[in-house]
Order: structure tokens, then C-alpha cells, then sequence
């Protein structure tokens, strides 16, 4: 779904690129240092924001899903998983309170499917990943359907296409992003290809507050 948001901005803008898949931790790397001129999706933290370049338009909103076994219980806060396994996709963040949280074992994988896998066989407790990624990785693997339940909303954040500071033509293509994504948000390109991957781009209060929102609303009261 992103890199058709990505190509169809780039052609609102007239702009050729080539897109090519990595790893997700290597393409940040090489975006990094200049070698490529961008990667997605990012959810920027302050570390991001200090070595990358940040357009003004967000590629797209997604829940990021704490995922147990389906006869497991509703979560309503990380301290009642303190001590469990819970995979991370390497290179990923998935908002402070996650990623502070200092009492659980964070298992790292590669891909997200590899975290489910290792859910199903027990090696993991938990899993964390974005919701439309495993609408995704189940329709890809239906012999995992049914087997999974989403425990709570960690966290709903904008991801971005994250811009190189060192690459020649990154500043150029980051003005021609923007450009296209506002002409394709006003033409219905955008709206067309969030309903074709079914993923809506609602505000998370439809949804209910996450563990992201009820944290922060706890550390920021007198």
C-alpha cells in the first residue's frame, strides 16, 4: 500500500523514481548515510528527526497491535505482560511507552510474519505489529487465520517516507512528495488506494484511547 502512495505521488509530481525493498533497519541505514535517498514506512522518534529530513505530508495512520493467542485476554496496560517474550521487528518503533518499557524480553525478527510464527509455536508470548500488516500477512498465510487475537492498541502513529540528509537529490524529491501527495489527496487517488488495501484513515478516537494515549495523559497530570 505505501508504495503505491509513494508512486502515485511521484507521478502527480512528474517525478521518476525507483523504488526497491530492504530490509527495513538496512534501508534506514542507507538513507542514513546517503546512499539511497529515502525510506519507508517510519514512525519518527527524536532520533529520526534529528538524521533524517521529514516531509509535511504523512504517507498514512495505523493501530500498532499488541497480538496474543486467540484465547488469551484483553491487555490493559504493559505491566500486565511484565517478564513475557513480545517480538519486535528489527528497526522498527512503535511509540515511547513501548519502546521505554524496560520489563519485558523483546525478542528481535526480521519480518512480522517471522514474530506469528514464533507465536504460534510458543517461542514469543506476544507479538507487536500494525494492523494492517497482519490483515496482510494473513491473507498471504490463511493456515495462520483464527489463531491470533489483537489484546490492545498500543499505539496509533503516522508513518512517513523519511528522507535522506547526505543524498544529492533527497531535498528536490522530498518538495516533489509533498506536491504530489497534496494533488493526489485532492483528486481521490489517496482515498482510492487506502479503500483498495481496505484501510481507513480515520482519527484513532473511533477506536478508543491506546496505551500510548492513556500513558501519556497519566505522566502529563498534576
Amino acid at each position: 500500500m505505501s508504495a503505491d502512495i509513494v508512486r502515485a505521488a511521484f507521478n502527480a509530481s512528474d517525478t521518476s523514481v525507483e523504488l526497491t525493498p530492504y530490509p527495513y533497519s538496512r534501508c534506514m541505514e542507507l538513507a542514513r548515510s546517503g546512499s539511497l535517498a529515502g525510506c519507508f514506512n517510519t514512525t519518527p522518534d527524536a532520533h529520526i528527526r534529528a538524521e533524517f529530513l521529514l516531509p509535511q505530508e504523512v504517507l498514512f495512520s495505523d493501530d500498532i497491535l499488541l497480538w496474543g493467542h486467540a484465547g488469551d485476554a484483553a491487555i490493559d496496560d504493559l505491566d500486565a505482560i511484565r517478564g513475557k517474550r513480545v517480538a519486535v521487528t528489527i528497526g522498527y518503533t512503535y511509540g515511547e511507552y513501548f519502546d521505554s518499557y524496560a520489563d519485558i524480553q523483546r525478542i528481535a525478527v526480521r519480518r512480522d510474519i517471522n514474530g506469528f510464527r514464533m507465536l504460534q509455536r510458543g517461542r514469543v508470548d506476544y507479538v507487536i505489529a500494525f494492523r494492517g500488516t497482519t490483515d496482510a500477512l494473513l491473507r498471504d498465510n490463511p493456515e495462520l487465520v483464527g489463531q491470533f487475537k489483537a489484546l490492545t492498541r498500543v499505539h496509533r502513529p503516522r508513518l512517513y517516507l523519511t528522507f535522506s540528509r547526505h543524498h544529492p537529490r533527497a531535498a528536490a524529491l522530498l518538495r516533489d512528495f509533498d506536491a504530489g501527495m497534496r494533488q493526489i489527496k485532492q483528486d481521490g487517488t489517496y482515498q482510492r488506494i487506502l479503500a483498495n488495501w481496505q484501510l481507513s484513515d480515520g482519527q484513532s478516537s473511533a477506536h478508543g484511547s491506546t496505551l500510548q494515549e492513556r500513558h501519556n495523559n497519566k505522566t502529563e497530570s498534576p
